[in-house]
């Protein structure tokens, strides 16, 4: 005998839940924020040159008609201000009468004014690769006894300077010749000779 069997159908309906999550930072993934302070202390160094006079200077024979001249250039000067201010500084000379020494026979003491001295400074070169201000004033200076200025500046001046200077001795026309250390034949000579001071402040 043939059996029926009937299944009742239960409606199902799916139902989607979308849940919104707000994820935020684990407490070991937070930033850390601190502040903290870097000092640097600058201090100022030193004003110096590196300054000389000429090791020789171009000897000059009288001739009885006209003055001439004595020429010399030293080594390359230079000039450091390291003190890290805007103070003025200046480099500046004096020096003595040139004067020739007696010898043997030569006994009397020959002297060139120091008057007939010139020193030009010449072009300076500022170091600005290096960061060093704009290059200090310069001027042609005819030396005395009593300290004048070569190279300043008023205010700023920091850093590296370089320069060649050019000495110039007018020898007048009335100048008597060296002395001879020795024997007058013109073999051995007393030099004139000036001593220079130069002061960087």
């Amino acid at each position: 005998m043939a059996r029926s069997t009937e299944l009742g159908l239960i409606g199902l309906t799916s139902i989607a839940l979308v849940v919104g999550l707000v994820v935020g930072p684990s407490p070991s993934a937070r930033a850390d924020t601190t502040s903290d302070t870097i000092s640097s202390t600058i201090l100022g160094g030193a004003l110096s040159a590196v300054v000389s006079a000429p090791t020789q200077m171009s000897p000059v024979i009288l001739d009885g008609r006209s003055s001439h001249a004595s020429i010399g250039r030293p080594a390359v000067w230079t000039i450091t201000n390291g003190r890290g201010s805007s103070a003025a500084w200046s480099l500046s000379v004096s020096a003595t009468d040139f004067i020739s020494a007696p010898g043997t026979l030569d006994t009397v003491e020959r002297t060139v004014a120091v008057k007939n001295l010139t020193i030009t400074p010449g072009i300076v070169t500022a170091h600005t690769s290096e960061g060093a201000d704009a290059a200090p004033t310069t001027e042609p200076v005819t030396v005395s006894g009593l300290p004048q200025a070569l190279v300043w500046t008023s205010t700023l001046g920091k850093g590296t300077f370089t320069l060649t200077p050019e000495f110039s001795l007018s020898v007048p026309l009335n100048a008597y010749r060296s002395n001879f250390s020795g024997a007058i034949d013109g073999s051995v000579v007393n030099p004139f000779v000036s001593i220079l001071t130069f002061t960087i402040a």
